[in-house]
């Protein structure tokens, strides 16, 4: 059987991050796929795969229609554009032409905002070029997901799309070729916002280069430190650096990391006590971005900073798993056979049974209202239970906070926003700050989640703590990293990316003063404060040029650290 490609829309969301757009006009929409670059229509989200391509044969109007094409499996084939930030309105319309031929064992169609749901129109068998039309009501998120896709056996063409708000018709506005040199006064410019670092390796030497962090910082208690990508070795370097830097010199006495809180927490039981094997705690962190050699590193050079008191602490903030809050609230009421028995019985295997059946399932799971009742009933009556034990006010606190994360995991059946993970996650690190008030935070996490903008968590944590946050951003130009146990995939910024355009500095590690770039607002740097391509690698497998989008990195960003070469993070097999 052929590989599946399922794209589910909060998949997609994360990775097409970036297509912030004004009212009611859209740059480079390209909703009939005649803008092509490095072989695939701009903009849009298209598997690599060879079943799907662009056709110059096979089209309703223009140079290409886009054919997907899987006669001998069945599968579930999408192609998708996110537009962000857009619009206001109670009807979104997407009209497109569809082609197919032998289409079984499902349909081709349409889609905005989910694949396949309710929300699509179905096309089988043999069929010309026909205009479909599909209307949805505006749903309350952040984004519009429009597409096609394939469900099943054949092949299928689509061309000619057009996106309508309330009967209004979006207006597709191309955008000039992309900036690709910088001038000599660009460059003199520039170099006036740009503090070199002496290396990225946390090396115990000299940190003079480092005494900026101390200005750029200032009063802030919330330090967002990012990575481009969740396995290069130089960022993670870097970042490990900065953090000895922090915490030495500043008084950052709390680290937390994007990994599930539980879990992440009892890695404090080494940092600070020296308690169980390190390797084995990163390894029950679940996931492989953390199960690095770089990590290791850290974790070991907290273990040497707390001798002889404790100066920091190693914390978590994420709830895609509920093992480890199951697990804190079995031991925390060890030797109470009824409410164990509650946790154990009624709540663990209902847990266990929606994850199987996720894990089973090609589509998007939902928990529905009884459901969704029962776990609450449970889960009500375990806090009711924390609540009147006698514990201390610090223990029911924590176990508490396991129920919110089991909660929160359950939320994300609920598909009750996009963003509910960056959502949860700023709540879990509010959660830290409110227990810690006095306290200086700093925040491991990619640099889509620490950003200021899209209602990502780090929106949500500017909100709150406004001046109080402070971000830095990473970037690179060139080299390979580690993704999904892969250590092989090489990448190079290309021409219009603010990773090609800052390589021209001739400068190997620097930070860039994003914040005051944007407050001085100069001609030759204006480029910088404009929608720019920028690479938004995550955890999979990357490299494809359309993993570069474009945002305003000034408003995401306060700083940006530029590392020119990266080479994969080191993996740790326990």
């Amino acid at each position: 059987m052929k590989t599946i490609f399922f794209l589910p829309f909060f998949f997609l969301f994360f990775i097409t991050l970036g297509c912030i757009h004004a009212q009611n006009t859209v740059s480079e929409l390209n909703l009939d796929f005649e803008i092509v670059e490095y072989g695939i229509p701009k903009g849009w989200i298209i598997p690599p795969t060879q079943e799907v391509s662009l056709d110059a044969v096979n089209v309703k109007s223009g140079k290409f229609s886009v054919v997907i094409n899987c006669m001998e499996d069945s599968v579930f084939m999408p192609i998708g554009f996110v537009l962000q930030n857009i619009y206001e309105g109670e009807k979104v319309t997407l009209t497109g032409y569809i082609k197919t031929e032998s289409v079984i064992d499902g349909c081709a169609g349409l889609s905005i905002n989910s694949f396949p749901t309710d929300d699509i129109i179905g096309v089988t068998g043999t069929t010309d070029w026909k205009k479909y039309e599909l209307t949805v009501d505006f749903r309350q998120t952040n984004f519009i997901l429009i597409g096609g896709f394939l469900k099943g056996k054949g092949k299928v063409w689509f061309d000619d799309f057009n996106l309508y708000i309330d009967g209004e018709n979006i207006i597709d506005i191309i955008e000039p070729a992309p900036k690709d040199i910088l001038s000599e006064n660009e460059i003199t410019a520039l170099k006036k916002y740009i503090y070199p670092l002496r290396t990225y390796e946390p090396d115990g030497g000299d940190t003079k280069d480092l005494a900026i962090l101390d200005q750029l910082i200032g009063g802030s208690k919330v330090v967002g430190l990012g990575e481009v990508t969740h396995g290069s070795s130089e960022i993670f370097k870097m970042k490990n650096r900065i953090i000895q830097y922090l915490a030495a010199y500043n008084g950052f006495n709390i680290f937390s990391l994007e990994a599930n809180m539980p879990e992440a927490y009892r890695l404090n039981n080494y940092t600070v006590r020296g308690e169980g094997d390190p390797k084995k705690l990163i390894e029950d962190m679940y996931f492989w971005t953390w199960k690095t050699v770089e990590m290791l590193c850290l974790v070991e050079w907290m273990r040497e900073f707390n001798q002889p008191k404790q100066r920091i602490e190693y914390t978590g903030f994420d709830m895609q798993y509920f093992e480890g809050a199951v697990y804190e609230l079995i031991n925390g009421f060890k030797g109470n056979k009824d409410v164990e028995n509650k946790i154990l019985f009624d709540l663990r295997i209902n847990l266990e049974e929606i994850k199987t059946q996720y894990n089973q399932s090609q589509e998007f799971l939902f928990i529905d209202d009884s459901k969704m009742e029962e776990f609450n009933s449970i889960i009500s009556l375990i806090q009711d239970n924390i609540a009147t034990s006698p514990f201390s006010v610090s223990k029911k606190e924590w176990l508490h906070q396991n129920t919110v994360i089991i909660q929160q995991y359950l939320g994300d059946y609920r598909r009750n926003t996009i963003n509910w993970r960056d959502k949860c996650m700023a709540d879990n690190l509010m959660w830290i700050k409110n227990h810690h008030p006095s306290s200086k935070i700093i925040i491991w996490a990619h640099n889509e989640h620490i950003k200021k903008t899209n209602q990502m968590m780090g929106a949500y944590l500017s909100q709150q703590l406004e001046d109080d946050y402070t971000t830095f951003g990473f970037a690179f130009y060139d080299g390979s990293f580690t993704a999904m146990g892969r250590t092989d995939i090489a990448v190079q910024a290309y021409p219009g990316t603010i990773e090609y355009l800052l390589e021209q500095i001739n400068e190997p590690i620097f930070i860039l003063d994003l914040k005051k770039i944007k407050l001085d607002n100069l001609k030759e740097t204006e480029w910088l404060t404009r929608r720019i391509l920028m690479r938004r690698t995550g955890a999979k497998p990357g490299g494809y040029r359309h993993e570069f989008f474009q945002g305003k990195i000034t408003e995401e960003h306060d700083y940006l650290i530029f590392i020119k070469t990266s080479s994969p993070s080191q993996p740790l097999w326990y």
